[in-house]
């Protein structure tokens, strides 16, 4: 019997094409096109942009959603009126697919620059929300991220 594991918290970012991270997390001689596969082997989610998943046509969508783990989330930026394209992008996503609302949807915590990590343990410990809850990195300082990382290992998350 195959199971998959439930994560109690997911870690990413906003996007995944940092180009800081060359050499610190992706090796500098990746093509561009590979960093989602590779960053989705050592982060959970992705937190995108409206005015990034909104433009990005189906067929590349649905070609993010093939080439991720099954654990892996697209978080996505909510708008205030989902057009039907928006919602067929949404589709195309399946089930890794999360809209990030403010009132519904998952349980989001922002990770800011120059985060207090003893702060962010009692918020992730003291978080009401049932799992899972998702810290998104808002500046992509990848030393910042390996931090959280070492956190969530430490709380058990």
């Amino acid at each position: 019997m195959h199971t998959t594991p439930t994560y109690r918290c997911y870690l990413g970012a906003i996007g995944w094409d940092h180009p800081a991270w060359l050499g610190a997390f992706y090796p500098e001689d990746m093509p561009p096109e590979w960093r989602l596969s590779y960053y989705n082997t050592g982060f959970e989610c992705v937190y995108l942009p409206y005015a990034l998943w909104s433009k990005t046509p189906l067929e590349t969508l649905a070609a993010w959603r093939e080439e991720t783990l099954e654990r892996f989330r697209f978080l996505l930026e909510p708008t205030a009126a989902a057009s039907s394209a928006d919602k067929e992008r949404i589709a195309a996503l399946g089930e890794k697919a999360l809209t990030a609302t403010p009132h519904a949807g998952p349980a989001i915590i922002w990770l800011e620059p120059g985060a207090d990590l003893k702060q962010l343990a009692q918020t992730l410990q003291a978080q009401i929300a049932p799992p899972p809850v998702f810290l998104v990195s808002v500046s992509g300082d990848y030393a910042q991220l390996d931090q959280a990382r070492t956190l969530l290992d430490v709380l058990g998350y």
